[in-house]
């Protein structure tokens, strides 16, 4: 099991990222852990928000999973080196079944003597950085996993010294597209293949993303057929975009 972690300073956050597989109707709890190692008590307060997933406000709050997120406790002291463990409850409508999102912010605030500047105030807030936790919700029975690439082009540059293309990869199902793409070259007279190392993908639903590919170093002059490959597995067929350049 992989747990990640976050670090602000001198407070951290385990893990980063929830994934929740509530059916229906159903309720799930997981844990997230806030460690304060500072040499001082800490306060911390906890927000729910909406995952940004793009400029499209409508898009994000129908994708939304924040109303049905309850944490306990959000809002708490920490003492030097010590823990607290936050209870993070999802419980999901019925006839609720797509892949739903949300981010809980994690910040805190030192308690400090105000020294000087006013005399009249005991203690002030600080507001220190945050941490944000992924939450996202996605029904195990739910199979809709689908992806596809497009407008495969070459980006090459004039002082580029490797050749570069860009592509379209897009997540047109209703699950986490979690994936990997990458080049292969075929010689058209040869048809010898040379395929580039891939590189990962992780989309939410209905989001598109620009990447970057590059074109594996010594390739032999002549004409090639150049593909782009989504491999995003799930019993999925390997979705290509493919198009001819020649390497003199």
């Amino acid at each position: 099991i992989l747990v990640f972690n976050a670090t602000a300073q001198d407070f951290e956050v385990a893990p980063v990222k929830l994934n929740f597989e509530c059916e229906p109707g159903q309720i799930q709890t997981k844990t997230l852990t806030i460690r304060n190692h500072s040499n001082t008590k800490q306060q911390f307060a906890l927000i729910i928000s909406d995952l940004k997933l793009d400029t499209n406000i409508k898009s994000t709050i129908q994708r939304s999973c924040k109303d049905w997120i309850t944490l306990s406790p959000s809002f708490f002291e920490i003492n030097p080196n010590e823990k607290t463990e936050v209870k993070v409850v999802m419980q999901v409508p019925p006839g609720e079944s797509s892949t739903r999102g949300a981010m809980i912010y994690v910040s805190s605030t030192e308690e400090q003597t105000a020294l000087g500047a006013d005399k009249q105030m005991n203690s002030a807030l600080k507001v220190r950085p945050r941490i944000g936790v992924k939450v996202v919700q996605s029904p195990t029975s739910n199979k809709n996993y689908r992806g596809s690439v497009s407008n495969l082009k070459e980006s090459t540059k004039a002082n580029d010294t490797l050749r570069t293309f860009e592509v379209t990869v897009s997540n047109i199902g209703d699950k986490m597209l979690e994936g990997k793409v990458y080049l292969v070259l075929s010689n058209l007279e040869t048809a010898k293949e040379i395929k580039e190392l891939p590189k990962k993908v992780s989309l939410f639903p209905g989001i598109s993303k620009s990447m970057k590919l590059i074109m594996p170093k010594n390739c032999p002059p002549g004409k090639y057929s150049v593909a782009a490959i989504l491999d995003y597995g799930y019993n999925s067929s390997l979705e290509a975009v493919q198009m001819n350049i020649e390497v003199k």
